[in-house]
C-alpha cells in the first residue's frame, strides 16, 4: 500500500513539474510571437537608427534571459508544491500550502507584467492618447500581484515560526525596522521628484497620477509589501537556521536563500522602477542592465528554491 502511495505521489509530482514547464514555455512563445507581430514604438527606431525588425531583434536578445526566468519560476513553484502536498497531513503542511501559493503568485507575475507591459506598450505606440492609460494600467499590475505574494507568504512564515516556537529576536527586529525606514525614506525622496509639489491635484508627471493618489494607492501598499516580504524572509531564514535535525535543516536553508534571493530581488526591481519612471519604449542604459540583472538573480533564488524543495521532498519520500 505504502509502496502504491508513494508511487502515485511521484507520478503526480512529474505531473505538476510537466505541466508548469509546459505553461512557462506557452508564455514565453506567446511573448516571443507578439513581440514580432506587434507594432514597435517610433521614438526606438530614431533613437537607434534601426529598422522594425532590427529593433525587435535588439529588444528579443535583451527579453531571452528574462524569459528563461519564467521558465525558472514556475520550475520553482511546482516544486515547492510537490514539498507542500507531500508534507499536507503535518502540522506545517498547511504553512508550506500558502507558501506555495505566495510563490506561485509571484511567479505568474513575470509573465502577466511581461505580456501586459508589451501589448500595453504596443497600443500607446499606435495611439499615444493611450499613453497615460499605458503607464497606470503597468504600475498597477507591478505592484498588485506582489502585494498578494508578500500577504500570503507573511501568512505562511508567521505561522511557521509560531508553530516552531522561533521567537524573533529584539536587536533583529531593530535592524529590519531601521533598514525598513532608511530604504521606504529615500523611496519617498525619489519618487517625490517627480511631482509638483506645489499643486497636489496636477496629473502631469511620469507616473500619470495625483500625488495624493500616488500615496495612497502606490507608495502605500508598496511600502507594506517590502516590510512583509523582508521580514518574511528573514522568518523563513531564522526558521531554517533553529530546526532540529541537519538532514532536514540544510534542504530547508537552501528554501529559505532561494525565498530571500526571490523577495529581495522582486523589491528591488519594484524600487528601481519606482523612482525611475518607464518612457513605454525600449531604453538602452543602465536602468535597463540594473533590471536585467535583477531579474536573473530572482531566477537564481527561484532555482535555489527548488534545490531546497526538491530535497526536502526526497527526505519525505524515504
Amino acid at each position: 500500500m505504502d509502496d502504491a502511495s508513494s508511487q502515485s505521489s511521484k507520478f503526480r509530482s512529474r505531473n505538476l513539474t510537466t505541466f508548469a514547464a509546459q505553461q512557462a514555455v506557452g508564455l514565453i512563445v506567446l511573448y516571443i510571437v507578439l513581440l514580432f507581430v506587434l507594432p514597435s514604438g517610433q521614438d526606438g527606431l530614431r533613437s537607434y537608427h534601426l529598422t522594425n525588425f532590427e529593433l525587435k531583434v535588439v529588444h528579443f536578445a535583451i527579453s531571452l534571459p528574462v524569459l528563461l526566468v519564467w521558465l525558472a519560476a514556475f520550475l520553482g513553484f511546482a516544486s515547492l508544491r510537490q514539498y507542500a502536498i507531500a508534507i499536507r497531513k503535518t502540522p506545517e503542511g498547511e504553512y508550506f500550502a500558502r507558501l506555495a501559493d505566495g510563490v506561485t503568485w509571484l511567479a505568474w507575475s513575470l509573465p502577466i507584467a511581461g505580456l501586459a507591459t508589451l501589448i500595453l506598450n504596443s497600443m500607446a505606440n499606435q495611439w499615444p492618447g493611450f499613453q497615460p492609460t499605458s503607464v497606470i494600467i503597468t504600475n498597477y499590475i507591478n505592484l498588485l500581484f506582489p502585494l498578494i505574494a508578500f500577504s500570503i507568504i507573511g501568512v505562511a512564515s508567521r505561522g511557521l515560526v509560531i508553530h516552531a516556537n522561533v521567537k524573533l529576536g529584539l536587536a533583529a527586529a531593530r535592524l529590519i525596522i531601521i533598514v525598513f525606514l532608511i530604504a521606504g525614506v529615500l523611496y519617498c525622496y525619489l519618487t517625490f521628484r517627480h511631482f509638483d509639489l506645489s499643486n497636489l491635484g496636477t496629473t502631469n508627471n511620469p507616473y500619470y497620477l495625483p500625488i495624493w493618489l500616488m500615496v495612497l494607492t502606490v507608495i502605500v501598499p508598496y511600502l507594506y509589501a517590502w516590510f512583509v516580504g523582508i521580514l518574511s524572509s528573514y522568518e523563513i531564514t531564522l526558521l531554517s537556521r533553529q530546526v532540529r535535525g541537519v538532514l532536514y535543516r540544510r534542504p530547508l536553508q537552501w528554501l529559505a536563500v532561494g525565498l530571500a534571493t526571490i523577495i529581495v530581488s522582486s523589491i528591488a526591481l519594484q524600487y528601481v522602477n519606482g523612482i525611475y519612471p518607464r518612457g513605454g519604449h525600449l531604453v538602452l542604459d543602465y536602468r535597463l542592465v540594473i533590471n536585467v540583472l535583477f531579474r536573473i538573480v530572482g531566477g537564481a533564488g527561484f532555482i535555489i528554491l527548488a534545490i531546497g524543495a526538491a530535497r526536502l521532498k526526497k527526505i519525505e519520500d524515504v
